[in-house]
């Protein structure tokens, strides 16, 4: 039980650090992770360049890393 209960607490700590990413990058890390896009993919979506999706996503993992500290 205090497995699971564990468990829900890292998922809401997850759910809580990506809220406080911005717009942008919530939607990229979505698209990347959960959706399974490719960056190229994105790219083409959002019309912009796949080394800006790219940074994105970088930049969104590393603002996670830090708000989970």
């Amino acid at each position: 039980l205090s497995r699971g209960l564990g468990d829900v607490y890292k998922r809401q700590e997850l759910y809580r650090a990506i809220a406080a990413l911005t717009e942008t990058q919530q939607r990229r890390l979505t698209l990347y992770y959960f959706r399974g896009l490719a960056y190229k993919r994105i790219a083409e979506m959002e019309g912009c360049s796949v080394s800006a999706v790219g940074g994105s996503i970088c930049a969104a993992m590393e603002n996670i890393k830090k708000i989970l500290k």
